[in-house]
This record gives C-alpha cells, sequence and structure tokens, in this order.
C-alpha cells in the first residue's frame, strides 16, 4: 500500500523520457553546426572562410545554449511533476512557473489504463491513463495522463487507485442504504 500524503516522483528513466521530446532540435542544430564548420573549410574560398569559421562558432554557441536550456527546462519538467494519495483524492502535480494540480476523487475513478509504447519499454517506464466519471472518454477533463512512471511503480499505482475507488464506492454504497 501506497502510503497517504507522500509526494511520490516518476523516477530517474522520466528524465530520459522528457529529454526524448525536445532534443531533437538540439541535434539538429549541433549537426547544422558541424556541416556549416566542414563546409566553410571546404566550398569557401580562402578569404571568406573565416567567415565561415565565424558562423559555424556562432552557431555552436547557439546549440550549447539551446542543448543547456532545454536539459534545464527538462529537468524542471520532470522534477515537478508529482503525485500524492489522499484520504479521498489522487493528486497530480506538474508544471514549475504554473503550477497545476489535478485532483482525482476516489469514488470518480471508473478506469487506471497502462499505455507502454515502443520507446517506453525500452526505457522501463509506463504512461498511466486514469478515466473518470462522465460522459465520454474523449474529454480532456475526464482522465489525467501520468507520463513515465516505472513499470512496477505503475502497476503498484494501477493497483492501489482500483483499491481506493473500490472502497471508497462501497463506502458510498453502504453509506446510502444506512440513510435510507
Amino acid at each position: 500500500m501506497l502510503e497517504d500524503h507522500r509526494t511520490h516522483t516518476l523516477g530517474h528513466r522520466a528524465f530520459f523520457v522528457f529529454l526524448s521530446r525536445r532534443i531533437k532540435f538540439a541535434i539538429f542544430l549541433f549537426v547544422l553546426t558541424g556541416a556549416v564548420w566542414y563546409g566553410s573549410e571546404r566550398w569557401l574560398l580562402s578569404e571568406y572562410a573565416s567567415w565561415g569559421n565565424y558562423a559555424a562558432e556562432l552557431l555552436l554557441l547557439i546549440s550549447i545554449a539551446y542543448l543547456l536550456m532545454v536539459l534545464l527546462r527538462t529537468y524542471f519538467e520532470y522534477r515537478y511533476c508529482t503525485y500524492t494519495f489522499t484520504e479521498e483524492a489522487f493528486v497530480v502535480t506538474n508544471g514549475y512557473i504554473t503550477r497545476k494540480e489535478v485532483a482525482a476523487l476516489y469514488h470518480q475513478i471508473q478506469n487506471v489504463n497502462i499505455e507502454r509504447g515502443p520507446f517506453d519499454r525500452a526505457i522501463g517506464v509506463s504512461g498511466l491513463v486514469i478515466f473518470l466519471a462522465g460522459a465520454q472518454h474523449d474529454v480532456p477533463h475526464n482522465k489525467i495522463f501520468l507520463p513515465a512512471v516505472g513499470k512496477t511503480k505503475a502497476k503498484l499505482v494501477q493497483k492501489e487507485l482500483l483499491v481506493r475507488a473500490r472502497r471508497h464506492a462501497m463506502g458510498e454504497d453502504n453509506s446510502v442504504n444506512i440513510v435510507r
């Protein structure tokens, strides 16, 4: 059983999942920098070679700055995505500048699905999709997505959420019968 009021993090592998979403353009910038550097020495006239080297150095500085920004932003996204079990609800918090806190009351939880794509399986993480009571499953506010949870921890969270949802649903049914 997972503890109440303890803030749980996603795990270290989640950082690499978040990083894989943003790193592509940084890699492109480094490849472009290499192409400019290689091309400036091979294809430019010697009188313009210094300008080509200047462009390659400028692109290298931009690439490094962008990579550092991506790493910092990814770290903050990873660090500030947490979840907590309380007595009445499951709370997911994310965001580092603007904090978003979503609470799912246990009695509103209908399904807890685990999603694992090929990349997720390779890294050993899972995405948890928590469907809440509502008319449609496609509406964004009727589901909560918890990205990049470790495989075993995802199964544990799924089991815990379903147990608490069942317990709260039965508790409400019993209280309704007593009142009548």
